[in-house]
């Protein structure tokens, strides 16, 4: 049982971070669970920055997808390609029997319905994650503790990073934190976008057994480093914890959104 203020590192995490067990607990829209919070406040801020215009172009690295794909469905609308990336590999491998359509692989039903319900194409699932697949065109190894947090790999610069509920966990203060954010500018075109989505105020979040640590930011923290490392932001958007909710498996305070951009 690891403790909660202890930074999971990276050989932690392939012992002992279970990602299906993860998906199973935060990622089935309607279990009424804090996830249902999040994942409305998440898909439908997605959903807005994504359709209504503002960001779209050629390229778009997510960092840290594996093993989630929920924060791509309205992404890949608005882009011709998706560079996904993973950091263990317990969660390459369920993103891959995702992308390979296996029999054993999560069922993001839940999820995907309600994206649909947001474009307005009820009925539109199955087509939504075959475009998704199709986008995604790369699969790579990520660490946002390097300068080119894709070495050895080197990428044209893209037109938009995403990072959901990544950093707080590759981070373990603040000032990685804002290490982080530059070498992540590395990766973007000048102008380029980036959008940030997470947990405020968390310290850890389980899995099954096993207490993951979470760098615990705020709104203030985090306009502080984008602006230290650069970044204009363009929107911050959060929602505090519900009065009366009961979620002991993580002692978040609300979520946040943002839309930032390189100079």
């Amino acid at each position: 049982y690891s403790n909660m203020s202890e930074f999971t590192k990276a050989f932690d995490y392939e012992k002992e971070f279970n990602a299906r067990l993860y998906l199973d607990t935060y990622f089935h829209l309607g279990s009424g669970s804090l996830a249902d919070d999040f994942l409305r406040f998440e898909l439908a801020n997605l959903h807005k920055i994504f359709t209504s215009g503002g960001v779209t172009g050629k390229t778009l690295i997510d960092i840290g997808t594996c093993p989630s794909i929920y924060h791509l469905l309205s992404a890949c609308e608005s882009f011709n390609e998706i560079i996904a990336t993973w950091y263990t590999q317990t969660e390459l491998h369920e993103l891959q029997m995702w992308m390979n359509k296996d029999q054993g692989a999560f069922d993001w039903s839940s999820v995907v319905k309600h994206v649909c319900e947001l474009e307005g194409k009820s009925g539109k699932c199955q087509e939504k994650e075959d475009k998704l697949r199709g986008k995604i065109k790369q699969v790579l190894h990520c660490d946002v503790s390097k300068n080119n947090p894709l070495e050895p790999v080197v990428l044209p610069k893209a037109d938009c990073l995403i990072a959901a509920v990544c950093l707080e966990a590759a981070c373990r203060n603040q000032n990685s934190y804002i290490t982080a954010l530059k070498n992540l500018s590395n990766l973007l075109k000048p102008e380029g976008h980036l959008i940030l989505a997470g947990d405020l105020g968390a310290n850890y979040y389980e899995v099954g057994p096993n207490k993951i640590f979470s760098l615990a930011v705020s709104e203030q923290s985090l306009r502080n480093a984008l602006s230290e490392s650069g970044y204009a932001i363009r929107e911050l958007v959060s929602f505090g914890k519900p009065e009366g909710a009961d979620f002991d498996n993580s002692d978040y305070e609300g979520f946040y959104f943002i839309h930032a951009q390189k100079p």
